[in-house]
């Protein structure tokens, strides 16, 4: 596909295009706030028919102008509103209603050179200096809202933050208010589709992973499909097993009869000897983890106090003794056509320990002796590391590692009576988890944009920012046809609307500052469309193969060859899709 650049450097020109492609995401995606939002009826995505969706984030995702330059800015646009989504989960319609009526608030001054902007007067201001009062005013907009929240104290205020985010006061609403309130700012909800046409829910309180059951024979929980183990060493390497030699150290170093063992992959002649080897009374409960990467293999170990036995460090399993096996009360594996996944409980690396640490007080050093196992350590590393990761994906992968440490979790699964139903109704539930995180996270503040609204209506009229503050409420009453009711238990996460402001100002500010404008225009050679689709049914076709575990050995090697240099991560997130 040959591609070529068109370039706009006319003021007014470009003025125009920012507006088009503002009003392309926002208008919208402001369609979808509020209790009375519209939904939307998009085109067949992600593999399936038509989806009617009340949700702002998928309705953005969906918009793709053709014109070059309007595109280019929905991109753009698109992206920063959608910040706020990534960072706590929602508020994209918030979002983008506000940098749509800031944007149109200042689109008008520009055109009018106004209000002292581009006046020709000595006081008149440019966009460098506009740009600087729009943040700095944000600045004290966020200070106020921070101010006005408050934290969440009862359960009954989460499930009020959860009925405003689903749309109404329900079972489902109340379930999930409970479920969060349980796992903590720490835990980690999990929304699936579920295969029963209900919602099911399910709390987890232990560490979660996904693993696989090896074969029949070591199934002992048959009428659930499930291997359940206690009271157990453990054993845990990322080398492939396909010797004895932890028979051996299981019988003569650790004097047990049994062990757990966490591989990537076992040998056939491997799983063979350890079933022949229960003749004699030695039982070992092999364990797949083919989904796990080192630090995910490490985040287990530490928990079960065990030492991994890591290839990439040139350890090998003749050189295993005793003091790197681990223990677990109870490890219940979960393999069936729905679910490939462990839970292990009661691991070692709960033990509280005393340890010693250096602060720095007033300029000074000291040492502290403190109690921590090594699974809080565990934690606190891994929140630093979540700290300094940008990547919103690897943010969640983290989140999922810190959940799982922390030995909390949930995971709800949403089913429907149509398939057509159970995307919109996911979407809802994800949104409102998200707002009960945040809400947990950052206390509350009054919903239906009154918060923003209340402060606002202090601010004088000619504020750089008055209009935006009141787009939402506005935007909520007209979606709703006008006069709507909003009660003292409609209220908002603090961090979605704190979000909002920061994410919206910051774009429109952005924005602002453009004098130019290239796009790229595509020309489609002869031939290419049809190669672009025969690669995408030929990568489509490799993927059903390998979760069919089907595919040759040729096809295998071409598979690993694109998956070399990822990292563990990347890894984790091509396996998930």
């Amino acid at each position: 596909m040959s591609k070529s650049t068109i370039t706009i450097s006319n003021d007014k020109q470009v003025l125009e295009y920012l507006k088009k492609g503002v009003d392309a995401i926002a208008i919208p995606v402001s369609r979808t706030l509020g209790p009375e939002a519209k939904t939307t009826l998009m085109y067949r995505t992600y593999n399936r028919g038509p989806r009617n969706v009340d949700d702002g984030y998928y309705t953005s995702e969906v918009i793709l102008p053709k014109h070059p330059f309007i595109k280019l800015v929905a991109e753009f646009f698109k992206e920063a509103v959608m910040r706020t989504n990534r960072k706590v989960g929602d508020g994209t319609s918030g979002t983008a209603c506000v940098a749509r009526a800031l944007f149109n608030d200042i689109y008008a001054k520009l055109q009018a050179k106004s209000q002292g902007y581009f006046s020709g007067k000595s006081e008149s201001k440019g966009v460098m200096q506009l740009k600087k009062d729009i943040l700095e005013e944000a600045k004290k907009i966020k200070e106020e809202i921070t101010k006005v929240a408050k934290p969440i104290k009862t359960l009954a205020e989460l499930e009020k933050i959860s009925a405003v985010s689903l749309g109404e006061e329900n079972d489902t609403s109340k379930l999930i208010a409970k479920m969060a309130y349980e796992v903590g700012v720490d835990g980690f909800l999990d929304v699936v589709e579920g295969y029963k046409g209900e919602i099911e829910t399910e709390i987890v309180k232990g560490h979660r992973f996904h693993a696989k059951i090896c074969g029949k024979a070591f199934v002992n929980k048959p009428e659930r499909y499930e291997m359940v183990i206690e009271d157990c060493p453990v054993f845990i390497t990322n080398h492939k097993m396909d010797n004895d030699v932890l028979a051996r150290i299981v019988i003569s170093e650790f004097k047990s009869t049994k062990a757990i063992l966490f591989a990537p992959d076992f040998s056939e002649n491997i799983l063979v000897n350890m079933v022949l080897a229960r003749q004699n009374g030695t039982f070992l409960w092999p364990v797949k983890v083919p989904g796990l990467r080192t630090e995910q293999l490490e985040d287990l170990a530490i928990f079960c106090g065990a030492t991994l036995i890591d290839k990439n460090k040139g350890m090998k399993l003749e050189q295993v003794t005793k003091g790197v096996m681990g223990f677990l009360e109870k490890l219940i594996v979960k393999d069936t056509e729905t679910k490939e996944d462990a839970v292990a409980l009661g691991g070692r690396g709960e033990q509280v320990e005393q340890y010693t640490e250096t602060e720095r007080v007033e300029g000074k050093k000291q040492t502290k002796l403190v109690e921590k196992s090594a699974i809080q350590k565990r934690i606190e590393i891994l929140k630093g590391q979540l700290e300094e990761t940008k990547e919103p994906q690897f943010q969640m992968l983290m989140k999922r590692r810190i959940a799982s440490m922390a030995s909390a979790g949930g995971v709800i699964r949403v089913g429907s009576p149509t398939d057509a139903e159970s995307l919109p109704l996911k979407l809802k539930i994800e949104d409102t988890v998200f707002a009960c995180r945040a809400a947990l996270k950052s206390g509350y503040v009054k919903g239906g944009g009154l918060c923003l609204k209340e402060i606002a209506d202090k601010l004088p009229e000619n504020h750089i920012l008055k209009e935006a503050l009141l787009a939402p409420y506005k935007q909520i009453q007209e979606n709703a046809g006008g006069n709507l009711d909003i009660g003292k238990d409609i209220i908002d996460p603090a961090d979605a609307v704190y979000y909002t402001v920061e994410h919206a100002t910051s774009v429109v500010a952005s924005l602002i500052t453009v004098g130019n404008l290239i796009a790229e225009e595509e020309e489609m050679q002869a031939g290419e469309g049809e190669m672009q689709i025969a690669k995408a049914i030929n990568g489509y076709t490799m993927l059903l193969k390998k979760e069919k575990g089907i595919m040759s050995e040729n096809e295998r090697l071409a598979s690993q060859d694109m998956s070399n240099g990822l990292t563990d991560d990347e890894q984790i997130m091509m396996d998930n899709g």
